[in-house]
């Protein structure tokens, strides 16, 4: 019985091991970017707000409307532009948007015109060499 058995183990073992073994076909060789390679780019851009007398005023809300449209369609050309410059895929990923009251002269310094400035995250998603 026990030769019986390790016969049925032995074949077994023999059939086991000869299985084709199948290789896909050529592999690209890895890259430090991952298979899908994204590129992050950071920029601020910066615009007045106009429509106030004194620019110790609180901007209107329809001023500050204006100058954030001002930002995203700045943002929405820039990306634009990455796109075609690099070739890529381009999205944004974040944008803030910030206020600035003008009083950095400090005093005895007539305070700057009232500013906004927004920070966008540019992902571009860069073509794979062979396409």
């Amino acid at each position: 019985m026990r030769s019986l058995f390790a016969i049925t183990f032995a074949a077994l073992a023999s059939v086991a091991s000869a299985q084709p073994m199948t290789f896909g076909g050529p592999e690209t060789a890895p890259s430090a970017f991952g298979p899908d390679p994204i590129m992050q780019i950071t920029m601020t851009f910066q615009t007045r707000i106009e429509g106030s007398g004194d620019s110790r005023d609180v901007p209107t809300a329809t001023a500050q409307e204006t100058a954030r449209r001002t930002l995203y369609h700045m943002a929405a050309n820039e990306c634009t532009v990455l796109a075609e410059y690099w070739k890529a895929e381009c999205r944004l990923n974040s944008f803030t948007v910030e206020l600035a009251d003008g009083s950095a002269g400090g005093p005895g310094v007539q305070p700057l015109a009232p500013l906004m400035a927004g920070t966008a995250v540019f992902e571009l998603k860069l073509a794979s060499p062979g396409r």
